[in-house]
């Protein structure tokens, strides 16, 4: 019994020493556009793809500031939002990426000017 409690103990410390980042990146697929808190609207980029460029794995986004080309990595996340269609979110890929539809994208180390995205959400259509 002693040995159970041990374990419940690490995994209860565990749990409350996560960082809430980590929480934050392991949900993120389940999230809508514009509603990761703390994320949507300060440090994410939402507009609508206006360009994509599967040979350089990049998308040209327009927000009212103007047009962003994002770059996309091996490490980049596509997550499709289904959010509209009252369905889970899944996990997506470079052709889910089409021009005209809503995008919000996290840039990876939140620095806008290396223009790399860290994850990239794109609303499927209704």
């Amino acid at each position: 019994m002693k040995s159970l409690a041990r374990v419940v103990l690490a995994l209860a410390s565990l749990w409350c020493c996560t960082p809430g980042a980590q929480a934050q990146k392991a949900t993120e697929i389940f999230i809508p556009i514009g509603r990761s808190t703390g994320l949507s609207g300060k440090l994410t980029l939402i507009g609508k793809i206006a360009a994509v460029d599967p040979q350089n794995r990049t998308i040209t986004a327009m927000d009212e500031s103007g047009t962003h080309t994002v770059r996309l990595s091996e490490r980049t996340k596509i997550y499709v939002d289904l959010s509209l269609q009252r369905s889970p979110n899944r996990p997506g890929t470079l052709a889910d990426l089409r021009t005209g539809l809503l995008t919000e994208v996290k840039f990876e180390g939140n620095d806008r000017s290396k223009g790399i995205a860290e994850w990239i959400k794109v609303q499927a259509m209704g």
